[in-house]
């Protein structure tokens, strides 16, 4: 039974073979993948804004962001970056529904500062990575398909800049709190 399953590493390597691990070719009919670092990803939308110059680094860090930070508060799902050679303190089951909670709540003021509109814009472009056709269909059903998906393309790229603000402004807040609190252990 257990004979059956077989795993077969990222690298390629298995058993002294060179297995490489590739998309189905119906996979390739379907979506645009380009091969980065021994790894196949499909570029979504925001991949193709950032290819076309339409947004920049700070958007496309923000959708990032955004993203995790969805998947996260809502599915209790954090994918772990790569080591970078420092040690860090565990937490357990307490401090992860802490960070948890704070994730959601952030999601929560991100949709008050930007609006309901936007919020399901954002879902659907960068949770359920629906293309522009896909969404101008959604949102658009009496414009012709080319007009909703210029429609929808330019909504996006602004509100993946008004995305990046907010980030901004969350940081900036967070940090002013930060030095206020530590002026106030002093001044104690």
């Amino acid at each position: 039974m257990f004979g059956m399953v077989q795993e077969v590493s990222l690298s390629g390597a298995h058993a002294g073979s060179d297995v490489m691990v590739k998309p189905t070719a119906e996979r390739y009919q379907h979506s645009e993948i380009r091969e980065e670092n021994k790894a196949f990803r499909v570029v979504n939308a925001v991949q193709s804004m950032y290819d076309a110059g339409d947004i920049g680094d700070d958007e496309l860090v923000a959708a990032d962001r955004w993203y995790r930070e969805y998947v996260f508060a809502s599915l209790g799902v954090m994918e772990n970056p790569q080591s970078d050679g420092r040690v860090r303190e565990r937490g357990d089951i307490h401090t992860w529904m802490i960070g948890r909670g704070q994730c959601s709540a952030r999601m929560s003021q991100i949709r008050e500062m930007l609006g309901l509109c936007a919020h399901v814009r954002l879902e659907m472009l960068l949770a359920r990575e629906m293309s522009f056709s896909a969404m101008a269909r959604h949102l658009y059903p009496a414009l012709s398909e080319g007009r909703a998906r210029m429609k929808v393309s330019a909504q996006c790229a602004l509100l993946l800049e008004q995305l990046a603000h907010v980030y901004e402004v969350i940081s900036r807040k967070k940090h002013k709190k930060k030095s206020v609190n530590d002026k106030l252990s002093i001044d104690m």
